[in-house]
């Protein structure tokens, strides 16, 4: 990644503390750190014919890890939150620091699970991307064991600290802004509970899910684009009638059409 000098943008946090802290100590733990390698591989593959001038990463992991290093486009930026983290630019999701159609492609790590507000997230990312730009959302995936630990939150909604949104919810988000899903894949299907010794002795359930390509991973990876209708001006259909109609003629010195008479015609 491009080493920028970073930025003085005043930023607010939005993404919840609480929320960027759980996800982070999972990613630490044993499974966390073998779906991120299997989540940094599917979108070095997403992003291997993606070329431009800059890239954006945003979210929880951006600064923390990289999921650009085999990227093609010229200038990478990453967006932080936190003070003190190594990243190029401070701001926050819901408020990029960008101008209107300036981004080839932007990576958001898990920024709609812990947003306030994650339809402003995707806006946010519709608006700086270019016409025919490229996003990749990576999430967690509320079917999957790591949804299903959120399941001790169902009497206590308040003491979430995450929440999980489906890749159909996602999906149809990004339909409504315009944007065409061009791969949807999830990652890591080994229990989250457990500790080590049961993520040892389920590492066969990665091998299933990989080659089946099923979508009850921890995490889900969807890649889209931003499409940009042409709109083509219609005009009315307008026919013009004929001044002259069979059998007439016109009289110069009248000044007027009159009708032909016949010779006969007394």
């Amino acid at each position: 990644m491009n080493k920028e000098k970073s930025l003085n943008v005043t930023a607010t946090t939005s993404l919840s503390p609480a929320g960027i802290n759980a996800c982070r100590d999972w990613y630490a733990s044993s499974a966390g750190q073998a779906t991120l390698a299997r989540v940094q591989a599917i979108v070095s593959r997403m992003s291997a014919d993606i070329f431009g001038y800059y890239a954006l990463e945003t979210g929880v992991l951006a600064g923390q890890y990289s999921f650009l290093q085999e990227s093609r486009v010229a200038s990478q930026f990453s967006l932080g939150e936190v003070l003190g983290e190594p990243v190029s630019i401070m701001g926050t999701p819901e408020q990029l620091p960008f101008v209107l159609n300036n981004m080839d492609l932007v990576v958001a790590s898990h920024a709609l699970d812990c947003s306030r507000s994650p339809h402003q997230v995707l806006r946010e990312i519709e608006r700086v991307l270019v016409p025919e730009g490229h996003c990749i959302l990576i999430g967690f995936n509320p079917i999957s064991f790591k949804g299903l630990a959120q399941l001790r939150y169902l009497h206590n909604p308040r003491a979430q600290r995450c929440h999980f949104y489906s890749t159909f919810r996602v999906r149809e988000w990004l339909s409504v802004l315009g944007f065409d899903v061009c791969e949807t894949v999830s990652a890591g299907f080994c229990p989250v509970f457990g500790g080590d010794y049961l993520f040892k002795r389920a590492r066969w359930l990665d091998r299933l899910g990989s080659q089946f390509r099923l979508m009850t991973g921890n995490v889900y990876i969807i890649h889209a684009q931003k499409k940009v209708s042409n709109m083509t001006l219609l005009l009315p259909s307008r026919k013009v009638k004929p001044v002259l109609r069979p059998g007439m003629i016109v009289n110069p010195g009248a000044g007027r059409v009159s009708r032909k008479e016949p010779n006969n015609a007394k």
